[in-house]
Order: C-alpha cells, then sequence, then structure tokens
C-alpha cells in the first residue's frame, strides 16, 4: 500500500512538471499573432479651449502637475478623411482629447467637450492672438 501511494504521488509530480513546462511554452495571452491592431490612443484630460477663427488653441493636462497647449486647426474637421472630431461631453465626465495613431503616426483627434460655448472649459483667443501651426498636418503634443 505504501509503494502505491508513494508511486501516486511520484506520477502526480511527474504530471504536474510536465504540464508546467507546456503552460510556459504557450503563447502569451496578449499576443494573438496577427489580431494585433495596429491603431494606439492616448487620453489627456482639457483644462481649457481657445477658439480661434483657424483653431483651437487647448491647454491639457500633462504628466504631473504640468499643463501642456497644443494647436488644432478648424480645417481638419471639414477634410477627407477627417483629423478632428468633437463630440458631446456626457453628464458627470471631465472633458478630455483623444489622440489616435496608427502605426505611430496621428490619424485622428478626438476632443469630448461640452457642446454649449457657455460652459467654462470653452474661451475665445484674445484679439489679435497669432496661432502658428493652424496650417499643420499633423498634431505635436507632449505627455
Amino acid at each position: 500500500m505504501k509503494k502505491f501511494l508513494i508511486s501516486v504521488i511520484l506520477a502526480a509530480l511527474t504530471a504536474a512538471s510536465v504540464m508546467a513546462q507546456d503552460a510556459q511554452a504557450a503563447k502569451p495571452v496578449w499576443d494573438h499573432g496577427d489580431n494585433v491592431s495596429d491603431l494606439s490612443y492616448q487620453n489627456v484630460f482639457i483644462y481649457k479651449v481657445l477658439d480661434h477663427k483657424d483653431a483651437y488653441i487647448v491647454m491639457y493636462a500633462k504628466q504631473g502637475m504640468k499643463v501642456g497647449t497644443t494647436i488644432v486647426p478648424k480645417s481638419w474637421s471639414a477634410q477627407t478623411p477627417r483629423k478632428l472630431d468633437i463630440r458631446n461631453k456626457p453628464k458627470g465626465l471631465s472633458p478630455y482629447m483623444t489622440v489616435i495613431k496608427k502605426n505611430g503616426e496621428f490619424l485622428l483627434v478626438r476632443m469630448t467637450l461640452p457642446l454649449n460655448r457657455n460652459d467654462p472649459v470653452w474661451g475665445v483667443a484674445p484679439n489679435g492672438t497669432t496661432v502658428s501651426g493652424a496650417d499643420a498636418e499633423t498634431l505635436s503634443i507632449e505627455y
């Protein structure tokens, strides 16, 4: 009886070690081969959007307590394919901006804002402000 129990325990230990080696050789859960997207995105909170005749001046949260500023041309919303999408912010959410990239190259910026221009997040750029980058083809943003 003792020999039988010892042999069963040894067999169980051997089977467990073989299964552990097979599990290590298997593909990781996140690796799906060709089923991996070439799209990536980054979200940032928006503090203020200043409306200018040619572009939006967006002040957003950077890493830590820093504030970044970027220029988003208004012409991007009329282009085909569109590079700018402004959508209505649902109640309870803070305004944010999503920058979508394809293979590391800028594809689209999606700003989720209250559409009511009387909201405190909206502002008007001071008269006489010159905006460089209103004719840009890509978005330059630092996180």
